[in-house]
C-alpha cells in the first residue's frame, strides 16, 4: 500500500516572508517597523535559530495589518 504524501503546513515565518516579497518589502524594513534588531529578525526568519514568539508575531501582524 502506497503512503500518501504529507502536505507540510506552511511555517508562519515562510508565510510572512512570502507576504513581504508580495508587498515588495524586505526583512530590514520589517525590522525597523517592529523596532526589533535586524540581527534578531535574521536569526528568526533566515537562520531559524530563534522562535518567532507570540509578542513578535503580534507586533508583525499589527504593522502588516495581517493575522498570521
Amino acid at each position: 500500500m502506497k503512503s500518501m504524501p504529507v502536505k507540510e503546513k506552511l511555517d508562519q515565518r515562510d508565510a510572512i516572508l512570502n507576504y513581504l516579497k508580495a508587498i515588495e518589502r524586505n526583512l530590514a524594513w520589517l525590522s525597523r517597523k517592529v523596532d526589533e534588531p535586524y540581527n534578531t529578525m535574521y536569526s528568526i526568519f533566515v537562520q531559524r535559530t530563534f522562535d518567532l514568539g507570540e509578542e513578535r508575531l503580534a507586533a508583525i501582524n499589527k504593522v502588516l495589518g495581517t493575522s498570521f
